[in-house]
C-alpha cells in the first residue's frame, strides 16, 4: 500500500451502524485514517468499534442529518462515505451544498437517481439494453394481480428502496413467491414496509449462482479499482445477503458491469449484484447498489485490492497507482454469524457436512465483524442475537 501523509482529511462514514459502515471504518483506520461515525442507532455493534475518533447519533432525516454535517465540516473538507441506502438516499439531493463542505465522489447525483430505486433502475435497463429479469412496477393490489398475469412464477417482490422497516421484518433482501396466490399475500403482508415495489421473474439458481462487481469510479470516470466476488453462501438462503464469498474472475461479469456503469455515466462506489441462470446460463443483473460499498466489497481487502483505501486516495487528492491486481487469487470473505447460520440449515437439509464446512472457510481472509484487533463489535454482536431474533419472529 502506498505511505500515507499525515494531516490527510478525516473520513466520516454515514450509517456506521451496519456491518458495511463498520467495514468501511476499519479499512480505513488500519491505513492510518481518522474516521468518525454517524449512527442511528446507538445500541448497534458497530459504534462499539476502536476504529473511529467519534461517534455521533443522528436522527435518520434530512434536517437532522444536514445540521449534524454542517457541524462537522473543517476548511480541509472532510471526506463523505454513505453506507447505506438511506445515507445515500438522504446525501444525493444535497450534493451542491455539502460538495462546498465535504468530498464527495458523486455531487451530481445523477447516476444514484437512476440506480439507487428498483423503479429507476430497471427502466434505465430495459432502455440501455442491461440484462435484467423481466420487471414490474407495484403500487396497488391490481398491480401485484397484473403482475402475476404477465409474468412467470416463481415470483421475486422487492421493495424500491430498501427501508428500516423492511430491514427490521422481512428478514430477507427480497421475499420468493412460488405462484400468484402466495406473491398475493406476501404483497399484503409487507405493504406496510415500503411505499413501492418491483416484481420480477425468479432467476434459477441456488446461492452459488450469485456473483458481484465490485468497483470506485473517480471524478474523470477513471476505474480507481475493481474486482468481482463469488458467492458461496448466503443468509436467508437464496434470497439474502452474501455470508462466504471469495473472488473470482469473469470477464463477461466485468463487461456487464462496467457496460452498465458507463450507461449511468457513474462515479464513486459501486456494487452489481448478478446471478446466472443454472438452466440457461444466461447472465442477468439483479440490481444496483451505487453512492457506497456493498457488504461484499470488502472481498477486495480479502484479495489484497484495497478499494476503500484507493477510493479515498481518488477523493483527497493522493497520488494514485496502476490499477491494482488481484494478490491472492484464492482469498475468501465471511460474516461469521450469519455464515454459522447458513450453515446449519444446510447442515439439516443434508447438504453440507462439518467437514465440507471447515473446507469451506479454510481460505477466509476478512472477517465482517470479528477481528481480534477490534473485538467488541463481534461480542456485542452475538450478546444481542437472542433478542433480535426473539423480536423478528414476533
Amino acid at each position: 500500500m502506498p505511505s500515507h501523509p499525515d494531516n490527510q482529511p478525516t473520513v466520516i462514514v454515514i450509517g456506521l451502524d451496519c456491518i458495511t459502515g463498520l467495514q468501511i471504518a476499519r479499512a480505513l483506520h488500519g491505513a492510518g485514517v481518522r474516521v468518525t461515525g454517524l449512527a442511528n442507532n446507538a445500541e448497534h455493534f458497530a459504534t462499539r468499534t476502536r476504529c473511529v475518533s467519534d461517534v455521533r447519533i443522528v436522527d435518520w432525516d434530512s434536517p437532522s442529518l444536514l445540521a449534524c454535517l454542517r457541524g462537522l465540516a473543517t476548511p480541509d473538507r472532510p471526506v463523505l462515505m454513505p453506507a447505506t441506502d438511506t445515507a445515500v438516499a438522504l446525501v444525493a439531493p444535497h450534493g451542491d451544498e455539502l460538495s462546498t463542505l465535504f468530498r464527495l465522489a458523486n455531487p451530481q447525483a445523477t447516476s444514484i437517481g437512476r440506480a439507487l430505486g428498483k423503479i429507476c433502475f430497471a427502466a434505465h435497463s430495459e432502455q440501455h439494453g442491461i440484462p435484467i429479469p423481466r420487471t414490474r412496477k407495484v403500487e396497488s393490489l391490481d398491480d401485484i394481480h397484473r403482475a402475476g398475469e404477465e409474468l412467470t412464477a416463481p415470483y421475486v417482490l422487492k421493495p424500491n428502496i430498501k427501508s428500516q422497516s423492511w430491514d427490521d421484518f422481512a428478514g430477507a433482501k427480497v421475499l420468493r413467491a412460488a405462484d400468484r396466490d402466495e406473491l398475493v399475500r406476501i404483497y399484503q403482508r409487507s405493504q406496510g414496509w415500503s411505499d413501492h415495489f418491483v416484481v420480477q421473474e425468479w432467476v434459477e439458481g441456488d446461492d452459488d449462482a450469485m456473483y458481484s462487481y465490485y468497483s470506485f469510479i473517480d471524478e474523470d470516470r477513471r476505474i480507481v479499482a475493481d474486482c468481482v466476488g463469488h458467492k458461496i453462501r448466503q443468509w436467508p438462503r437464496l434470497t439474502g445477503s452474501g455470508t462466504l464469498s471469495e473472488i473470482y474472475e469473469d470477464p463477461e461479469i466485468i463487461e456487464t458491469g462496467r457496460a452498465l456503469l458507463e450507461s449511468l455515466e457513474h462515479r464513486g462506489f459501486a456494487t452489481i449484484n448478478m446471478k446466472r441462470d443454472s438452466e440457461t446460463g444466461k447472465l442477468f443483473v439483479i440490481e444496483a447498489n451505487v453512492g457506497r460499498p456493498g457488504m461484499g466489497m470488502f472481498i477486495a481487502e480479502a484479495a489484497g485490492i484495497d478499494i476503500t483505501y484507493l477510493a479515498y486516495r481518488a477523493l483527497v487528492g493522493l497520488p494514485m497507482l496502476p490499477v491494482p491486481q488481484v494478490r491472492f487469487p484464492n482469498a475468501r470473505w465471511v460474516s461469521m454469524k450469519r455464515d454459522f447460520a447458513a450453515a446449519i440449515t444446510r447442515w439439516q437439509q443434508g447438504q453440507l457436512s462439518l467437514g465440507d464446512y471447515l473446507r469451506s472457510i479454510r481460505r477466509v481472509r476478512r472477517r465482517a465483524v470479528f477481528a481480534l484487533r477490534d473485538p467488541l463489535p463481534f461480542f456485542y454482536d452475538v450478546l444481542r442475537s437472542p433478542a433480535q431474533v426473539y423480536r423478528r419472529r414476533s
